[in-house]
């Protein structure tokens, strides 16, 4: 049968993704033939409108800077992770040691810090930087490696990302259209409904087609099933609703 999906650890990039590909795999194989055309137009129904929400959301003005401070930050610290374990292979054994203490201090918080969510993001770097600015031998090893600038951009970068991010909620809260929230909501009822009308005709008339059709159906499934597990290993999972 269907493999479950865990919509509810899919972020939501990776949500309207997946319900797209369904979609794209449900007309390959005929709504019509499959007997769920209903089904399939009510999920496309809601899939539209959260997608024009969320390229909405995306494209405002606080949206767009938010994703270029986002990127700032992120290669700040990408940078700093990079020439700190450059340093870890250092002939020198003060700067071997200055560059482990740093990607020490970084690994506290996690290894692939721009992949968290910006809530989790935003309070990971600032207790990074708390750490290299104000330990004694942290600070010691970011002057001896010439980082200062690397790291004064990281802090810049984060706090400007929390002022706008902040002023992006309270515009979202004072929005009178449906909350992108909602209708990830609403697009995951309609997608547990096809899924439901799926397996009963499935069930009550089994066909090589509809095999095959399911099989691609759970080649999806498990493509973002497994990117959520990838996630939890390195301990950076996000559910889709937060």
């Amino acid at each position: 049968m269907i493999t479950s999906a865990t919509i509810g650890r899919y972020r939501i990039k990776e949500f309207i993704q997946f319900i797209q590909n369904s979609l794209i795999i449900i007309n390959q194989h005929s709504p019509n033939k499959l007997r769920i055309k209903a089904q399939y137009n009510g999920l496309n129904k809601e899939f539209l409108q959260l997608e024009q929400a969320y390229k909405q959301e995306s494209m405002s003005e606080t949206g767009i800077k938010l994703v270029e401070l986002d990127a700032q930050r992120d290669q700040a610290i990408i940078c700093l992770r990079m020439i700190s374990e450059g340093y870890v292979r250092h002939p020198k054994e003060a700067l071997r040691s200055a560059g482990e203490l740093v990607v020490d201090c970084i690994n506290k918080y996690g290894t692939r810090l721009y992949s968290l969510n910006y809530s989790a993001e935003t309070a990971a770097l600032k207790n990074i930087v708390r750490d290299l600015q104000s330990i004694p031998t942290c600070a010691q090893a970011i002057k001896d490696m010439h980082l200062e600038e690397v790291v004064n951009e990281m802090k810049k970068a984060n706090q400007e990302f929390e002022q706008v991010f902040i002023q992006r909620l309270e515009e979202t809260s004072k929005e009178e259209t449906q909350s992108t929230r909602e209708l990830v909501q609403s697009t995951s009822e309609a997608y547990r409904t096809l899924v439901k009308h799926i397996e009963a005709h499935a069930t009550l008339t089994p066909s090589a087609e509809y095999t095959l059709f399911i099989n691609h159906l759970n080649e999806n499934i498990e493509h973002f099933n497994q990117i959520v597990e990838r996630r939890r290993l390195d301990n950076t999972d996000e559910p889709v609703m937060t």
